[in-house]
């Protein structure tokens, strides 16, 4: 039986297997040929759904420090807040977040932090970017928010999310040679039968040097996947929920139990902040809110958790991968 589009998607979202003919070779686990794994990415690029294909590294295995952040702003105020925060190369994701009434399925206004970006800065001049942050967003206070464990970071859309619980720990020295490799691969790369060897040929090193190194970074978790990112809200899932809990004391068992609900894309502890008391955030996605409901309420049904919180986005101003190692 041939796969269906989503399977094919899904499949080029989960990445490239780290072999020459990485399209053959994927084809053959999913039971197609080779040509109907680069129409689905022709497809997809067709119609607007790749973000882009290539990538995707473990930023803190990179030498970076990557925060989410969070932040009061008066209603009339956003525009303008974000319109401070987007032009920063190291503001890759800000929206507004608001609570769901889960009854009513509508955002309602409250007194928690509504304006929420990403920030991703090389470590030794992240602090210095948090304060021009500070310095941006004055007079409201900002709170940063590093996961302080990784239950899950599995984004695929159209299939169930593996659960892998990861460390927060940072990688090894990177070398000049390693530079070339991830600015070769972290952005929207050609997609092609050959697909390493012709990377491969652009760095200036045998396919199977990049091969071989590439396949070091999958094992220790500096390089995640190689495939398809998608952008979601053109592909129709426009309803995700941050869903959150208090746990007191120990989160392993709660963020493992989530970690293992196949809708959760991102788990994660964080620590809590004044303005907002929760410590356990996970991430699901679907084509509407009565869609993000039902997955909030079955993740409390599935993991025990109760008196959660889900934001949803109510506005996106940026949603960007991070480039790595640029110059300024």
């Amino acid at each position: 039986m041939k796969p269906s589009e989503q399977d094919l998607l899904a499949a080029l979202q989960r990445g490239l297997p780290l072999t020459p003919r990485p399209f053959a070779a994927l084809a053959d686990e999913l039971g197609c040929d080779e040509e109907a794994v680069l129409a689905c990415v022709s497809r997809c690029r067709a119609a607007g759904t790749v973000r882009r294909f290539g990538a995707v590294f473990d930023t803190r295995r990179l030498g970076y420090t990557s925060m989410l952040c969070a932040v009061r702003v008066p209603i009339g105020e956003l525009d303008a807040a974000a319109a401070a925060l987007t032009p920063l190369r190291g503001v890759t994701h800000c929206y507004v977040r608001e609570p769901f009434d889960l009854e009513a399925l509508a955002p309602r206004v409250s007194d928690f932090p509504n304006l929420w970006f990403t920030l991703s800065y090389p470590k030794d001049v992240f602090a210095a970017f948090a304060d021009e942050v500070r310095a941006r967003l004055q007079p409201h206070e900002v709170h940063f928010l590093p996961a302080t464990r990784r239950y899950k970071v599995d984004v695929v859309f159209g299939a169930a999310a593996r659960a892998r619980e990861e460390s927060v720990a940072d990688g090894a020295p990177l070398t000049a040679a390693d530079r070339v490799v991830i600015k070769a691969l972290q952005g929207d790369t050609d997609v092609c039968s050959d697909y390493f060897a012709a990377l491969a040929s652009q760095i200036g090193m045998p396919e199977w040097d990049l091969l071989s190194k590439l396949e070091i970074w999958r094992r220790s978790g500096r390089l995640k996947r190689v495939g398809l990112l998608l952008a979601h809200r053109e592909a129709g899932w426009t309803a995700n929920g941050m869903c959150c809990w208090r746990v007191e004391g120990d989160t392993g068992d709660a963020g493992r139990a989530l970690a293992a609900c196949g809708e959760v894309t991102h788990c994660y502890e964080r620590p809590l902040a004044a303005t907002y008391p929760y410590n356990l955030f996970a991430m699901v996605h679907a084509r509407a809110a009565s869609d993000a409901v039902a997955q909030f309420r079955r993740l409390e049904a599935a993991t025990g958790l109760s008196d959660g919180v889900m934001l949803v986005s109510t506005k996106e101003y940026k949603k960007t991968s991070m480039t790595f190692f640029v110059d300024g």
